[in-house]
């Protein structure tokens, strides 16, 4: 990284600890999977942080702000997981009812042997 470069950087975010945090949280997040928020011809994720950085795609919230954003976060992804075990649960049920009418049907189809004695 040119110097310059650097010095862009930490004065866009506001010193060194905080640029330090802020490419380690979102490192991690290009690792898990989530987009690029800009193209990148090395496909090197260092510097497609740098550029999201400079570009002002990404930021670091830190607080009551941050806190309040990760009990939102947290309350929509447990909204999600119920609707989605929901919908499974649905399914599954239906499943079962399907099943349960077919043996049903089966049941009455089968021939009944009379005991010969």
């Amino acid at each position: 990284m040119e110097p310059k470069e650097l010095e862009t950087l930490l004065a866009k975010v506001g010193g060194k600890y905080k640029l330090v945090t802020l490419y380690q949280k979102r490192m991690r997040e290009l690792q898990r999977g989530l987009p690029r928020l800009v193209e990148n011809d090395t496909g090197n994720i260092w510097d497609t942080v740098s550029r999201e950085i400079l570009d002002s795609k990404v930021d670091l919230i830190m607080g009551a702000e941050a806190e309040q954003m990760r009990k939102e976060l947290a309350l929509r992804e447990a909204e999600e997981a119920a609707a989605e075990s929901e919908s499974k649960g649905k399914k599954d049920k239906d499943k079962g009812d399907k099943d349960k009418a077919e043996k049903g049907e089966k049941a009455k189809a089968a021939p009944v042997e009379a005991e010969a004695k």
